[in-house]
């Protein structure tokens, strides 16, 4: 159940969660010691999906104190360790992330991400062909073109207008975000280096600026409101949240709290949804095969390519496409952090035969469990057809990336509908191909292990998300227009 010397030190985990590679070192654990694994003197990871959904059932199992260390600012919906402050925010914030609310506004999901997309890469093909010898193609990286389709989306309906990173192609904010997530771990870690300004002044300088991304948003909505005082609030997000109250006893948010859920919504609603669909792609590239099968399925279900495919439209007439992701979602989960929770009083029972005293910590090992040989057979395969039939909604309930139970994801129905909007149109619009000397794709395969001949897709990091390491070079895709 545990190597010796975590027996003795936290200092083994630490480590690996500060590097961004926590999710493979637990993975390891898991591979020698089983299902419950002790990975410090007070802490143990479990690997176990149904043995996870009963921890996130309830709040029985409180989040530990590592949610809020870092944050310097307000515990947010994702942070907060209290539950009855959780189930506040969710009542504020529930009907802002509803599907109803959100199908409402689908719309501009459509517009400012899928549409805005091929928008640019029609653009990039073009500027190819009148500029380098008629060849009607073109080089993009994947990577900061998903982004910007979250980016800009959020920045439609969170902060009232959009941050045209797909149509300028800059990374500023990505770059922020990703620095400021690496700040959030290192100073849940060690302390001063969140006191410590000038320990890590890149660091804290991209936390300033997405802060700043979020207040100047409250700030010019609220100043906009007085000036068209009486006339129907805006649709969005932002508004659903700046609107928000209690429906049991009329509060809002306000202060820092209010700050940090649009700082939330800017950072969970991007890299998450971003990093999953660029996973997507890598794996699609890695097996052609499967990359033309879902290809033609789109093709086929939605022939007419002057009208955007739509949600409802994917989810329901895609079945392979939503294997797909979900089984992109198992081997790369957009959260595949360090997530702990702590033992009740009287302690717990885990799996039904190891006991834990209370106070114990439980970090929930999501990547340790997707990969997990007694739920999942050949765990390092992608194979979408593990979603395809009878028992495919069985399957889906044991892929944990939104969480579940109490603390179950409230943006989760946003990232849905982007995740199947964006695929399913670039899909049939395109034609999408490896580039000759990318370091990774179909002609890079494992030469051992559970996975030898089998693609070797590009390594990750994770902190708090999970995303592809060196995007800029490791995730270019050629790219022709299908039709």
């Amino acid at each position: 159940m545990r190597p010796l010397l975590n027996k003795f030190t936290n200092a083994p985990v630490y480590y690996h969660i500060i590097c961004g590679k926590y999710h493979e070192y637990t993975t390891r654990l898991h591979a020698k010691y089983g299902q419950v694994v002790r990975i410090g003197p007070n802490q143990v990871s479990l690997a176990n999906p149904s043995e996870l959904r009963r921890i996130l059932a309830t709040h029985e199992f409180r989040k530990g104190k590592n949610y809020e260390q870092g944050l310097m600012m307000a515990p947010s919906t994702f942070s907060c360790m209290d539950p009855n402050l959780n189930k506040l925010r969710r009542r504020q914030l529930g009907p802002a992330y509803s599907l109803s609310a959100l199908k409402a506004i689908e719309d501009m999901v459509i517009e400012n991400g899928a549409l805005s997309l091929i928008r640019a890469w029609d653009k990039r093909i073009e500027q190819e062909r009148m500029g380098g010898g008629g060849s009607a193609q073109a080089l993009v990286n994947y990577f900061y073109g998903f982004h910007g389709v979250a980016i800009d989306v959020i920045g439609v309906l969170g902060f009232g207008k959009s941050f045209n990173m797909v149509r300028d192609g800059h990374t500023t904010i990505v770059d922020a975000i990703r620095k400021h997530l690496v700040l959030v771990i290192v100073s849940a870690r060690l302390p001063m280096m969140g006191w410590w300004r000038w320990s890590c002044p890149g660091l804290h300088a991209a936390r300033n600026y997405v802060i700043s991304i979020a207040n100047d948003a409250i700030a010019q909505r609220r100043h906009k409101r007085s000036e068209e005082k009486g006339k129907p609030a805006r649709a969005d997000i932002l508004q659903k949240i700046l609107d928000a109250h209690d429906p049991e006893t009329g509060e809002a948010i306000h202060g820092p709290s209010l700050t940090v859920e649009v700082l939330l919504m800017l950072m969970a609603g991007t890299d998450t949804t971003s990093n999953t669909l660029s996973f997507t792609l890598m794996h699609l590239l890695n097996h052609p095969s499967m990359l033309r099968r879902v290809q033609q399925d789109v093709r086929d279900a939605f022939p007419d390519t002057t009208t955007p495919i739509r949600y409802e439209e994917a989810k329901g007439r895609l079945p392979y496409l939503t294997a797909v992701i979900l089984e992109s979602m198992r081997l790369h989960p957009a959260v595949n952090g360090y997530l702990p929770r702590v033992a009740p009083e009287g302690g717990a029972m885990l799996m039904g035969k190891y006991g834990i005293p209370a106070g114990t910590i439980v970090t929930v090992s999501i990547g340790a469990c997707h990969r997990n040989p007694a739920v999942w057979d050949c765990p390092p395969v992608f194979n979408p057809e593990r979603f395809m039939g009878p028992q495919a909604s069985t399957r889906a309930k044991d892929v944990l990336v939104f969480s579940a139970g109490v603390r179950v994801c409230l943006g989760r129905n946003l990232a849905w509908i982007e995740l199947y909007t964006t695929l399913a149109n670039v899909l049939r619009r395109y034609n999408f191909e490896t580039p000759a000397g990318a370091p990774y794709g179909p002609h890079r395969r494992a030469d051992s292990g559970e996975n030898a001949g089998q693609p070797e897709p590009i390594p990750g990091t994770s902190f708090v998300t999970y995303g592809p390491t060196s995007p800029l070079a490791n995730c270019q895709v050629r790219i022709t227009r299908a039709h």
